[in-house]
């Protein structure tokens, strides 16, 4: 069965009074109001999943606001958020990279960036989701650390996506296939990929992932490739543009669809009513 994760938050909190000053997860605690309203417009527009207020909720991206050790209270009040707004929709611990190469190819240590996503899944877990999504990873290093970090402070289930550039590969060079199987032998229960580019460029990726693993895909696209206008990002697909691509995501493999940056409910709800009568394409069984 598919289902339908919901859209972006950031561009949703700055029509909110979000300033590049703030720290979007602490909405959660000081504007709790805020981000409830956005998870219902998700809710009504018909997503079957809402992701918490909490991408960067790790302790490593909350230092920048002074703010890591309130880690587990930022990151359980944005589970409990969204559950309070979910009305049977499930609730996804949204977990995004810390935003630091990790050795060899950065600075940042392995065993701190682990302890750094193990406290945020405690927060996540403690505030009620139902599984937790690790998102936006550039760097199959990163994703392994956060993954490890999952499977030892909690049992809750681990949906890996990652990145992918125009030459289909994460920043870091892994291909979805290698992304794939990494994962799946760490034990995540789904695995696909968000952000960075629109449903055209992630229809083909989305089929050599399901080529290399038995896991459901999970597919989260931009609404289109952003360009700039007046200094301002614009991502340029409407809500009927993200739609005609959604049919050829399911066809690809995919089992979950949502939206990223440039996203709303309008688009979330497009993409819902496109594969309304659609069953998950039927896929080969992966050798081994």
């Amino acid at each position: 069965m598919l289902k339908i994760f919901d859209g972006a938050m950031g561009t949703m909190l700055q029509a909110h009074g979000l300033t590049n000053r703030d720290c979007p997860e602490y909405f959660a605690v000081s504007h709790p109001d805020v981000v409830a309203d956005i998870h219902r417009q998700y809710r009504a527009a018909g997503a079957d999943i809402l992701e918490t207020n909490s991408f960067g909720g790790s302790a490593l991206k909350l230092v920048h606001f002074g703010l890591s050790d309130e880690t587990e209270k930022i990151n359980a009040a944005a589970a409990r958020v969204a559950r309070s707004a979910a009305n049977g929709a499930l609730v996804a611990g949204s977990v995004g990279p810390s935003g630091r190469l990790l050795v060899p190819l950065g600075e940042q240590d392995f065993d701190e960036a682990a302890e750094s996503f193990a406290r945020q899944m405690k927060g996540l877990e403690q505030g009620g989701v139902d599984f937790l999504l690790i998102e936006t990873i550039i760097d199959l290093q990163e994703m392994r650390a956060a993954l490890l970090a999952a499977k030892s402070v909690t049992r809750l289930p681990v949906f890996c996506q990652f990145s992918f550039d125009e030459n289909g590969r994460t920043v870091t060079g892994t291909d979805p296939e290698t992304a794939a199987c990494v994962v799946t032998a760490l034990g995540a229960a789904a695995v696909g990929m968000n952000c960075s580019l629109g449903p055209e460029q992630l229809v083909p990726l989305v089929q050599k992932m399901a080529c290399a693993t038995h896991l459901p895909i999970t597919v989260q696209p931009n609404a289109g490739m952003p360009h700039l206008e007046n200094g301002k990002t614009v991502f340029p697909m409407t809500p009927a543009d993200m739609a005609k691509w959604a049919p050829a995501l399911v066809a690809a493999g995919a089992t979950y669809l949502g939206g990223c940056c440039g996203t709303t409910p309008a688009h979330i709800q497009a993409m819902k009513q496109a594969v309304a009568n659609l069953a998950p394409a039927s896929r080969k069984p992966v050798p081994g």
